[in-house]
């Protein structure tokens, strides 16, 4: 199996936006990892093109999560590939086909209850990003432990949210984490604490990710871990 990592820079409503999708080639079938906003959809287009992918070529689009930067792009993908296929793991199809709210719409709007005034008007303008995210039905639906496109292993990695899914090469002992974990400044971390549904079981992923033995993770922000990365975990762990 072939692994592309992109790269998808971006500035939305003026604030600079990177994102790492990941595009898996396995038997002349492509998937994405994750395909981005809505607004970043052209960009996410390019960097495929620049591979020899056009969107009518890709097979489906794996949801590691349900949040906005993770499957808003699907829409135009969706318009120019009505065969693409919509996969994610079994605790979020509901909320991937629109059947019942994501878990990140109903956080934000109890939010409501306890911001301060000062940012309401943030978190209003959230809310409305995330209800505006088109939904689609699910095509496939992944378990935890199951293996996909016969070489990868599906890892329920929740915390972020509850049914987040993580993906394991074995082969190159390669994980993509999506947000399970993210790269700052070198080092691993949570990502954004702050809407982490549930800390202690997000660290108890990154545990799971941990005993994986992995030489290489894919971060959907941050990028490309390769260089002493269970020592990186050890220390995450350590100081949470």
């Amino acid at each position: 199996m072939n692994i592309e990592v992109l790269k998808i820079e971006k500035a939305i409503d003026g604030e600079p936006v990177v994102l790492f999708p990941v595009l898996l080639q396995h038997a002349g079938r492509n998937y994405l990892v994750d395909c981005g906003y809505e607004e970043t959809s052209a960009e996410l287009e390019h960097k495929l093109k620049a591979l020899g992918i056009e969107p009518e070529d890709l097979t489906g689009v794996i949801i590691t999560h349900d949040d906005h930067d993770h499957l808003g792009g699907l829409c135009q993908l969706k318009q120019k590939n009505k065969n693409l296929k919509v996969v994610c793991g079994e605790l979020e199809k509901d909320s991937v086909s629109g059947k019942i709210k994501s878990e990140r719409l109903l956080q934000a709007e109890m939010s409501l209850n306890i911001l301060p005034e000062e940012y309401r008007g943030w978190a209003l303008n959230f809310i409305e990003k995330l209800k505006k995210v088109q939904r689609f039905a699910v095509d496939e639906v992944l378990c935890d432990n199951a293996i996909f496109e016969e070489e990868l292993i599906v890892i329920h990695t929740p915390g972020h949210t509850k049914g987040h899914i993580s993906m394991f090469l074995p082969k190159v002992k390669t994980v993509i984490a999506g947000d399970a974990l993210v790269i700052e400044n070198g080092e691993f971390n949570i990502a954004n604490p702050a809407f982490t549904l549930d800390l202690q079981q997000a660290l108890k992923s990154v545990k799971k990710i941990k005993n994986l033995n992995p030489l290489k993770i894919i971060c959907y922000h941050g990028g490309i871990m390769k260089k002493n990365v269970n020592e990186k975990l050890e220390a995450l762990l350590f100081y949470h």
